[in-house]
């Protein structure tokens, strides 16, 4: 299948042209249009902030690597980050979309919790080796 407009191939369950924005059906949606099933928050995109901007070319969200700036940058990035990967992305369909950002989600959850898992057991190393060899008795 091809698009009307631009002639760019369309893989067959595409809602849009990914080239110039227009769906199948020839009615005009332009690039601000956001389809149903594009908003809500990203964890990907909360946790993630910097390295899933990168993916997804949300250059902006660069600015999550600036100390004090990076807080809300990173919130703002949840909020709004799955409609500025829409508009920033060429997605075959909602659902490619939904599949892509689905697994940044997953692969946020999965690194954080490891990471705070890694830290609380080096903590609690820690603690027991200064609690245990008497280096605080005085």
């Amino acid at each position: 299948m091809f698009c009307r407009e631009c002639g760019y191939e369309l893989n067959d369950k595409a809602v849009i042209c990914p080239n110039c924005g227009v769906p199948p059906n020839g009615k005009h949606v332009y690039r601000d249009h956001i389809p149903d099933g594009v908003r809500g928050w990203s964890w990907g995109a909360f946790l993630l902030n910097w390295i899933w901007a990168i993916g997804n070319n949300v250059w902006w969200g660069l600015l999550a690597l600036i100390p004090y700036l990076g807080l809300i940058v990173a919130i703002w990035l949840g909020i709004q980050g799955r409609e500025l990967a829409w508009k920033a992305g060429k997605w075959e369909s909602v659902e490619h979309f939904q599949r892509v950002q689905k697994q940044w989600s997953k692969w946020a959850v999965i690194i954080t919790l490891s990471i705070v898992t890694i830290c609380a057991v080096i903590m609690y190393l820690v603690f027991y080796y200064y609690t245990n060899t008497g280096i605080f008795n005085v």
